[in-house]
Parts: C-alpha cells; sequence; structure tokens
C-alpha cells in the first residue's frame, strides 16, 4: 500500500510564489529525458571515439531505464526523509554532475556518469507528481499536462540540437554537457521551495493481491512492449537512418519530430480512453501505426520523416493508453496505487532491454532488417496484451 503524509501543506499562497513553483516544476520536467535523448543521435561518434560494440552503446540508453525500474522505492525514500523539494534538488544536481562525469575520458566515466543521470531522472519521475498533487490541488490536471509537455519537449529539443552541436566544434561530450548543463538552471529556479518541505508518499510492503490478477500482467506486457519499442527506437533511429545515408543533422531532427509528436497524442489517449468503457480498439489502433511506421523504416527509409511521425504519435498514444489504463482497471483508489507499482516496474524492467537487444541484433545480423523485424513481433506481443488490458473489467 501507499499512504501520503504531508507536512506544511500548501494552502493559500502568493501568486508569485505559485508561479515560481510552476515555473520550477515545469524546468524539472524538461530535464527528465532531456539527457537520455540527447545522447541518441550522438552514438556514432560515441562509438568510434571509445571502440564500442552496438551492445555496449546501447547499455548507455538502457541504464536510465534500469534505475527507473530500480530505484524508484528509493527515490520515494529519499523524498520522506529530506523533504520533495530538497529531494528534487539533488535529483537536478545529480543530472548536472552525471553530465559532468560523460565528459570524462575513458568507457567506465561515461557509464558511471549515466548512471548518475539515471538515478536523478528517477528521483524526479517519481516525486515531481507528488509535488503537482500536493501544490496545485486544484489544477492538477492543467500542471500535469504541462510537465508531461515540458518532459516530452525537452527531449525533443535535446535530439535536435546534440548533434549540430557536436559538429559545430563541441565534440560530443561538449554537446551532451550542454544539454545535461540545463539541469543547474532548473536548480537555480528551483531554490525557492527549498523554504517548504513536504514529505514524500512512503511506500510500505503490502498490495501484493493485485499480483494474482491476470489485468496486472496483461497491463504490464502492454507497458513493457510499449516502452521497449520506444526506448529501442530512441536509441538507435539516427544510427539506422545514418547508415541509410541520411546526414546526422537530418537524423536528429527525425528523433526530434519522433518526440515532439508524442506530446499531442500523450495527452489525447488519456482523454479518448476515458470517454469510453472498452479501449480495445484505441490500443489496436496504436499498435497498428506502431508496426506501419516501423515497417516504412523496414522497407522506405528514405520517407523517414514520415515514419518518424507516424511511430512518433504511436509512442505518445502508447504511453498515455498504458497509465490511463492504470487508473481505469483500478477498482479503488488504493488498488490503483499497488497496480501502478506493479506494472510501472515491470513496464520500465522490460523497456530497458530494448536498446542493448537491439543492439546485438544489429551486430549479431549486420543490418536493421533483424532489429526491425524483432520490434514489429514486440508490437505484436503489445497488441495481444491489449486485448486483455483494454476489456472493460477491474483489478
Amino acid at each position: 500500500m501507499m499512504e501520503v503524509r504531508v507536512r506544511d501543506p500548501a494552502g493559500a499562497r502568493p501568486r508569485c510564489a505559485g508561479r515560481l513553483a510552476l515555473l520550477g516544476v515545469v524546468l524539472l520536467a524538461l530535464n527528465l529525458r532531456a539527457a537520455i535523448a540527447g545522447l541518441a543521435p550522438l552514438l556514432p561518434d560515441v562509438r568510434l571515439d571509445l571502440g564500442l560494440g552496438s551492445g555496449t552503446a546501447g547499455l548507455l540508453t538502457t541504464l536510465p531505464v534500469l534505475c527507473f525500474g530500480l530505484l524508484s522505492p528509493l527515490a520515494a525514500l529519499l523524498g520522506r526523509r529530506i523533504g520533495i523539494e530538497q529531494a528534487l534538488l539533488l535529483a537536478m544536481l545529480g543530472i548536472v554532475a552525471g553530465s559532468l562525469l560523460r565528459t570524462v575520458a575513458g568507457v567506465g566515466w561515461v557509464i558511471a556518469g549515466t548512471v548518475v543521470i539515471g538515478a536523478g531522472i528517477t528521483v524526479g519521475n517519481v516525486l515531481v507528481p507528488s509535488f503537482v498533487k500536493q501544490d496545485f490541488p486544484d489544477r492538477q490536471g492543467r500542471v500535469t499536462a504541462l510537465t508531461t509537455a515540458a518532459l516530452t519537449g525537452g527531449a525533443a529539443v535535446a535530439a535536435a540540437v546534440t548533434a549540430p552541436l557536436a559538429h559545430a566544434g563541441l565534440g560530443w561530450r561538449g554537446a551532451l554537457l550542454v544539454v545535461g548543463g540545463l539541469a543547474a538552471v532548473a536548480a537555480v529556479a528551483w531554490l525557492p521551495q527549498l523554504r517548504r518541505r513536504h514529505v514524500a508518499p512512503v511506500v510500505r510492503l503490502g498490495g501484493t493481491t493485485v499480483l494474482r490478477s491476470p489485468v496486472t500482467w496483461q497491463l504490464a506486457v502492454f507497458m513493457g512492449m510499449q516502452s521497449l519499442t520506444y526506448y529501442a527506437v530512441l536509441a538507435w533511429l539516427p544510427t539506422l537512418l545514418g547508415d541509410e545515408g541520411v546526414p546526422a543533422a537530418d537524423a536528429g531532427w527525425s528523433l526530434a519530430l519522433f518526440n515532439l509528436l508524442g506530446i499531442a497524442t500523450a495527452m489525447a489517449a488519456p482523454a479518448l480512453a476515458a470517454r469510453r468503457r472498452d479501449q480495445r480498439g484505441l490500443a489496436l489502433v496504436t499498435c497498428l501505426a506502431w508496426a506501419v511506421g516501423l515497417l516504412g523504416l523496414l522497407l522506405l527509409p528514405a520517407l523517414h520523416l514520415l515514419w518518424a511521425a507516424l511511430t512518433g504519435l504511436a509512442q505518445g498514444a502508447g504511453i498515455g493508453l498504458a497509465l490511463a489504463l492504470l487508473v481505469l482497471r483500478a477498482r479503488t483508489p488504493e488498488s490503483a496505487r499497488d497496480l501502478s507499482g506493479a506494472v510501472q516496474s515491470v513496464g520500465y524492467l522490460l523497456g530497458s532491454t530494448g536498446p542493448v537487444v537491439l543492439g546485438m541484433l544489429h551486430d549479431a545480423s549486420a543490418g536493421w532488417t533483424v532489429p526491425l523485424v524483432a520490434l514489429c513481433v514486440a508490437i505484436a506481443v503489445m497488441a495481444v496484451a491489449a486485448l486483455g488490458a483494454g476489456r472493460d473489467r477491474q483489478v
């Protein structure tokens, strides 16, 4: 179960303080995917400079996602011990510190910096929703939409600018430091919030009843295959396009489009899902869009902007629908919390395998046909899971 304990509740606040809090949390959200997305267009340069194989290069994108699955309970504990505001400041400083570590020569330092960045982002993932719920109780929906848009938009901007920055003379290390250094701006904007202290949700063992429901595992597979495909494409799309002769800057714009278009569908899918009792049709349309986009990249890579747009719309709808189903399939608030914890842990752990497995398949097959077919199989599994997860029944 999860119980929420709040110290120093928000209550009425000066309008200026509310605006500062909103600005601060949006700037935090901007940094919760940027350091991961910014690496993807630079993977060819990183591999060449460090002599990495595709599997090891994929690990650099996988490690932050693995942190999401493994460190979320510790992030909640950190918020409980030192307060949400202080913990979120440490999250931004962690992203900055990890970005600095990635500039040090040697593969080990790059991996260490990536882990530190993943830990910082995990704290933000867990505690930003708590801050929104506590400080904006009357505007939770609107502020959540803003933070979701900021998260996806930050990833899109990072994907678009890192390759041009690197090739303009900064190199891949300098480009990644610029993107990661933006977390320092968020940290400075966040400082006014340190005058207040909230205690984060306390995670307690229990609530294992949801694990006995087939709905839980259908949702976990649906979210897991969505995450696996998303992070695999996020990591390898620029490299795939580069192998097809697309310039690095253009490949980066394709990745930016992939992330940017997801903003709209990530916000629209939950609203559409809530209007109907059965979401199977919506889920299957999402899977179909994924499949068409992946097959398009395989068969007609010259139309990469079209396929990037289609898969971008699909990935936004997929994650938005997965999060909406966590609420719609739960019978009570308590089961919603338990269901969310179980499904997201499994989903992110499955998602963390995507970049590494795709890289290994690329190395083994010396091409992109086998990896893209494998992703299509993952989408087929996602569609099968959707037939159960989208049915009108509850845990």
